[in-house]
């Protein structure tokens, strides 16, 4: 089961991205789930709290 989190506004990207001084890049990383530090689960916290979707896809 593989999941991400799905985040198409684009200010509450900007607000996790600065919030955390990460690259667009490593935000993806992030609520793809490819990363687990424990940065990594506070954006992704982040994300949910300001209307990210937790998506769960079967392999």
């Amino acid at each position: 089961m593989r999941k991400k989190i799905e985040l198409t506004d684009r200010d509450a990207r900007k607000k996790i991205r600065e919030t955390f001084g990460v690259s667009s890049m490593s935000l993806s990383l992030a609520l793809n789930f490819k990363r687990n530090s424990d940065k990594c689960v506070k954006m992704r916290k982040m994300a949910l709290d300001n209307g990210g979707v937790m998506l769960q896809e079967a392999n």
